[in-house]
């Protein structure tokens, strides 16, 4: 097919996929397409061809659609539901339809749904409503107990589940009105009633510790419970220590460096100049695959969570705490059971000599990053010589990655002071320390060392690798547009985007207040990091090949990549090699999915507690900055506790005011007055909305000096 042919295909397939439910005849084909009449006849032969090929249908009176399985009008995909109460249904294409709530039955959010198209558009979407949930996303909802004339009620929490329910079974448990409570659907019964179910679990008040994780837990379907035989399995387990088929780094000093709070350990570091002052670099990762056999209890509870999910007082472990936080944990002056990489790296950052193998190793010390972070500012301490090492290192590492292309986000992390019920007394921003540079600089050579030991195998081995795939050209072109808008002609390279094009353009914002917003696009405009087992390379890491191999304890993909090279380092036949990569697919795609769900929930139990520090300070004045401007107003977030709410132009100077999509502004025709994002301006907090997840600030017009919290005082 030549290139003006596949043109065309590219744009009848758009333009059927964007109006899945049109059926047109070539002639009225051309018209939408505005094909030219010297063209018509390459375009009716086009159409013929995807007929054809299965692409398109030919419908009687000769018109053209996309291919009707049932009904063309009848499509399939997952239900996500708004704060608000209307919901999306994402089909696997990518598509999304517009659903009203009154359109949603009795679907919940994370079904999957059939819906029927009922109007062609509704905005952007075409509108449907849901006819038919096909698989519940799932069957446990967390709810308030209420005794409401001699029945069992459950008042859901959440809009993800839109109807009562009827408690049938009290299982045992003896709630008090009010009691919080988590229950299991036993019957969904049809669209007008509500449905059953039974209680599976008190939780206790609002006021219990840390509520909002397990509400929040909850909604996203994560599993913050394990299951009797994953608990017995795991009881099961004890330590017994041999050496055989491991190198024994014992006499090796190595230490863990962790958050103050952490509970388990599971990588420690080890290092030694050489006279020839390279260095001789010791990643040590506890062998959590040792205890874990494929398939058991423990893997296939530990596949179906993905990763740990991490709230400020709360974890949702992947593995239980008798592996975690006892038998893989590294704690100190301890024998442990690891898998260690082992690398030689010159002082200009290249590692020349690599050697992976199982190993045994002892601990010398437990290190908080504020312990290391003051031993390397007070130039002396507890194994000041190697902490200086690896510091030294990490500088090198990270000078080498800079020049590669390597992009460096610095997205700001809010940290929460909670009082005894969780809720937030104080909001502020987690500081990030060169102690924190050494772990991640050492967590990253060891990922991409092992990934390029497998990947240049002579023969090609199965294996899950972390990919970040180039940003597409119209996303990469749309920001450099954006950023020549704010006056940053110089970072703008056009469509044939490389990494070190993303890292200049970050460094030229970076003393700017537009830089924390700008890094938020610009992490927007590139692809999501995922699993895959194609080596296909990460783009913001300017890394050919990288896998996640040093964190098993955590992330699933990593206790998976140990299993695989234990069995290819002791060169082990591969009986299937087909049925393992197809595995292998289905696990990278699972922990993906899940790596997202642990992702979009944690953001959710931000924003509620954002929410919640707010409702404390309504009416208060805060000065902040415009983080994002649309059609009806712009949001202004406040840096210091990274709070975000609406400024509506309702509650703007009176004006005709006008949205500017290229400079992300908004415009009074009249006084030529512009808000842009970027702009410092004071806000009054008007409105608190938990149940909607809102928070709506008003524009003070004013120029009074501000707090140290960007506060003016009221």
């Amino acid at each position: 097919m030549n290139q003006q042919n596949q043109t065309l295909v590219i744009k009848i397939l758009t333009f059927f996929k964007k109006n899945p439910t049109v059926r047109l005849k070539p002639k009225k084909l051309q018209s939408e397409l505005k094909i030219s009449h010297e063209e018509y006849p390459d375009l009716r032969d086009t159409i013929k061809q995807l007929a054809r090929r299965g692409k398109l249908q030919q419908y009687p009176g000769n018109v053209y659609g996309l291919p009707d399985q049932t009904d063309l009008s009848e499509i399939v995909g997952v239900l996500d539901i708004h704060a608000r109460g209307f919901g999306f249904v994402t089909t696997p294409g990518g598509q999304k339809i517009f659903i009203h709530a009154d359109n949603l039955g009795n679907a919940c959010h994370g079904d999957t749904v059939r819906v029927r198209l009922i109007k062609r558009k509704r905005g952007d979407n075409p509108e449907g409503i849901v006819i038919r949930v096909l698989k519940r996303g799932r069957n446990e909802f967390v709810c308030i107990y209420r005794k409401v004339r001699g029945y069992s009620l459950g008042i859901p929490e959440t809009t993800h589940l839109r109807k009562d329910v009827v408690i049938t079974d009290l299982n045992g448990f003896d709630p008090e009105d009010g009691s919080i409570i988590s229950v299991e659907i036993t019957d969904w019964r049809d669209t007008s009633r509500r449905p059953h179910g039974r209680i599976t679990r008190l939780i206790g008040s609002r006021n219990t510790k840390e509520f909002d994780a397990v509400l929040v837990a909850n909604q996203y379907g994560i599993p913050d419970r394990f299951p009797s035989k994953v608990l017995e399995q795991a009881e099961s387990l004890t330590f017994s220590l041999s050496l055989k088929g491991r190198e024994d780094f014992r006499n090796w000093v190595s230490f863990t460096i962790d958050p103050e709070d952490a509970r388990d350990y599971d990588d420690a570091l080890s290092i030694r100049e050489n006279p020839d002052s390279s260095f001789l670099l010791g990643v040590h990762i506890a062998d959590v695959s040792h205890y874990i056999p494929e398939d058991s209890p423990i893997d296939k509870e530990a596949l179906k969570r993905g990763t740990s999910v991490y709230f400020t007082r709360y974890v949702i472990p992947m593995l239980p705490e008798k592996l975690s936080n006892e038998l893989c944990s590294l704690n100190p002056h301890e024998d442990r059971l690891t898998f260690s990489v082992i690398m030689t790296i010159t002082p200009k950052g290249e590692v020349i000599q690599r050697h992976i193998t199982p190993s045994v190793i002892r601990s010398n010390r437990r290190f908080t990053y504020q312990e290391v972070q003051k031993i390397l500012e007070d130039g002396k301490g507890d194994y000041y010589s190697e902490i200086s090492s690896l510091y030294k290192l990490a500088t090198i590492l990270n000078k080498v990655r800079s020049e590669a292309g390597s992009i460096d986000f610095d997205v700001p992390e809010p940290q929460y002071i909670l009082d005894d019920s969780g809720f937030p007394t104080e909001i502020y921003q987690r500081e990030r320390l060169g102690s924190h540079r050494i772990v991640e600089e050492c967590m990253l050579i060891a990922n991409k060392t092992v990934a390029e030991y497998i990947n240049r195998q002579p023969h090609p081995l199965p294996f899950i690798y972390r990919v970040h795939e180039q940003p597409k050209p119209e996303e990469t072109l749309a920001f450099f547009s954006l950023l020549k808008s704010f006056g940053f002609e110089n970072t703008v390279k056009g469509r044939s985007v490389r990494p070190a094009d993303f890292r200049d353009a970050l460094l030229a914002i970076k003393e700017t207040d537009l830089h924390y917003f700008l890094e938020k696009i610009a992490l927007r405009t590139m692809m999501k990091a995922q699993y895959d087992t194609k080596p296909l390379g990460h783009f913001g890491l300017a890394f050919r090949e990288y896998t996640h191999f040093t964190s098993p304890i955590r992330r699933y993909p990593d206790l998976v990549i140990h299993r695989l090279l234990h069995r290819y380092l002791q060169q082990q036949t591969i009986s299937d090699e087909k049925g393992l990569l197809k595995k292998l697919d289905n696990i990278a795609k699972k922990s993906t999915d899940c790596e997202i769900r642990a992702q979009n929930a944690e953001r959710e139990y931000h924003k509620i507690k954002q929410i919640k520090y707010l409702e404390k300070h309504l009416g208060e004045v805060f000065q902040g900055l415009i983080s994002g401007v649309v059609q009806f107003g712009f949001y202004v977030e406040i840096p210091e506790t990274l709070v975000e709410g609406f400024v509506h132009r309702k509650f703007l100077p009176p004006d005709y005011w006008q949205y500017d999509g290229e400079t992300y502004s908004l415009i009074g025709q009249r006084t030529k007055q512009r808000f842009r994002m970027g702009d410092r301006v004071n806000v009054r907090v008007v409105r608190v909305s938990l149940a909607h997840m809102e928070v709506d600030f008003y524009l003070v017009m004013d120029n009074k000096k501000t707090s140290s919290k960007n506060k003016i005082e009221t």
